[in-house]
């Protein structure tokens, strides 16, 4: 399977506070990210598309589904990284460092980036089953990169740590899924 990874477009908060499960709508400029990638994947030969159920994914998506006549599967294992107590606060005051502080400790009230891996790895399982030829995945800042670690074979350290793939909004990246299954859990950590 061929898949496009796209990360939704602009938010108010994008870049500004940490808005993991906060419903944030997309900005003018978010949705014409939005309408940009959708144009730049119209000629695809796109069969699915599985998105977070947060809005700013969900606006993200409609306008692709609605050139590939397509109705976007909500997905609740796309969320972002549940920011637990952090939720809303500002990032450069709190300086928060999830792979050196929370890779496998959760946040308080939160999660562990661990988690998201595991979650990728369910969505991984799921797309490497499948018998479409192309899809799409609209999420969120962790859950699209640790989602690719998964997808390119990368263990979860590497996942957290390698630069490689650092999604901006409103980007998308193009690759060819393995044709055996992936496994949920990883080896070791």
């Amino acid at each position: 399977m061929k898949l496009f990874l796209i990360r939704h477009g602009e938010t108010i908060t994008s870049g500004q506070t940490y808005a993991g499960r906060s419903d944030v709508p997309l900005t003018a400029h978010g949705r014409a990210q939005a309408i940009e990638v959708a144009n730049d994947l119209s000629s695809e030969a796109i069969s699915i598309i599985l998105t977070s159920p947060l809005s700013r994914a969900l606006e993200t998506a409609r306008p692709l589904a609605r050139q590939l006549c397509l109705t976007p599967i909500e997905t609740p294992t796309l969320m972002e990284f549940d920011f637990g107590d952090y939720e809303g606060r500002d990032k450069s005051s709190l300086g928060l460092n999830l792979r050196k502080n929370h890779a496998q400790t959760p946040v308080p009230g939160g999660e562990s980036l661990y988690d998201v891996w595991d979650r990728a790895g369910e969505v991984a399982r799921f797309l490497t089953n499948r018998r479409e030829a192309v899809g799409a995945v609209v999420g969120h800042f962790w859950i699209n990169r640790l989602l690719w670690g998964r997808l390119n074979g990368v263990s979860f350290d590497a996942a957290c740590k390698d630069r490689t793939y650092r999604p901006r909004t409103g980007s998308c990246v193009a690759f060819t899924l393995p044709r055996t299954p992936v496994p949920l859990k990883s080896e070791g950590v």
